[in-house]
């Protein structure tokens, strides 16, 4: 779904803004591009920030899910979910960046589609992408509030198509089968040729 990728996308889209002023010509920015060397399937992080100089590299990736939490347990979160999947997901990546040498961060930014935050974000955006607080702060408020806007646009999207197909369906002329074809019987006389 087009407007689904596209909430994704446009956060990303903040998130590198807000790197590439904070950051300047000291770390190497790599957004949504495979890992140099990295045999086997080619998988494309959303950010890869290198500091060539400390030999650090902070592997993130962005997500965008279902604000959903089966209990009281903060672990059965979606976004707590959503934080696991992605650790998991790019593990490979770590193990292959740590046997090069450097030391990896791997984590999850993750918000909810009606605006929550993940708590562990604020700590990505300052301890591994570098982010001043103020700065990670109001990147927090900005991607949530952006989250639920994309959400109620996802929803209107939605709500438009399912109404499009109900009155294309009830524009539909509903077409009546001779009695023939209804029943599996014999016509009758005046319908026989």
């Amino acid at each position: 779904m087009d407007a689904v990728r596209g909430r994704h996308d446009s956060a990303l889209g903040e998130i590198e803004r807000a790197l590439r002023t904070s950051s300047g010509a000291r770390r190497e920015l790599r957004v949504n591009q495979t890992v140099p060397g990295l045999p086997g399937p080619a998988l494309r992080p959303d950010l890869q920030v290198y500091n060539h100089d400390q030999r650090t590299v902070a592997v993130v990736d962005l997500a965008v899910a279902f604000d959903r939490q089966d209990s009281d347990d903060a672990a059965s979160s979606g976004l707590a979910k959503a934080a696991a999947e992605k650790a998991a997901k790019y593990a490979g990546i770590k193990r292959h960046l740590e046997r090069q040498g450097w030391k990896v961060h791997l984590s999850a930014l993750v918000y909810g589609s009606l605006g929550s935050v993940a708590a562990s974000n604020y700590t990505v955006y300052t301890e591994h992408l570098g982010l001043l607080k103020r700065d990670a702060k109001r990147l927090d408020r900005t991607l949530s509030v952006q989250c639920i806007q994309s959400s109620r646009r996802i929803w209107n999207l939605h709500c438009a198509k399912h109404r499009a197909r109900q009155h294309q369906h009830q524009a539909q002329p509903q077409s009546r089968g001779r009695r023939v074809t209804e029943t599996g019987g014999t016509p009758s006389r005046t319908d026989r040729r």
